[in-house]
């Protein structure tokens, strides 16, 4: 079970389980892990995973994985309600429609419902990588 993820996508309150190996999910309205590992966005076409591992945070995007460094260039494009998600250098384009979701409730800010925005302001962020690592338990 080392490359199955529990990750949940708060926009729509669903979680997934996802197999990194075989690329197999299985979605559900209901956890089955006490632990979530990650966020996900899905639509029609795409399906994009943001998750923990111990050698830092990793991308699940077309059926392969991708470490996330602090020198990546990862940028976020609006145009309207258009977004354009990119990181250069893995080639990764994603186009996608603003969350109906954003400024809802107090808790609903763009960081909050929107994966890729919290990703391009956050992962520089040495916050980001201890969320996203996880701790094998050698401390010291």
């Amino acid at each position: 079970m080392d490359n199955v993820y529990e990750l949940v996508n708060v926009e729509i309150h669903e979680y997934c389980a996802l197999n990194v190996e075989s690329g197999e999910k299985s979605f559900s309205k209901r956890k089955s892990n006490p632990c979530v590992t990650g966020l996900y966005f899905k639509n029609e076409i795409i399906f994009f995973g943001l998750y923990r591992s111990s050698s830092g945070p990793k991308i699940y995007y077309d059926g392969k994985e991708y470490p996330v460094c602090k020198d990546l260039s990862i940028s976020l494009t609006k145009m309207g309600k258009h977004r354009r998600f990119c990181i250069q250098e893995y080639g990764i384009s994603i186009e996608y429609e603003e969350s109906p979701y954003i400024g809802m409730d107090v808790w609903s800010e763009e960081i909050d419902v929107d994966l890729f925005a919290m990703i391009t302001q956050k992962y520089q962020s040495d916050d980001f990588y201890k969320q996203y690592t996880i701790n094998t338990g050698n401390s010291a």
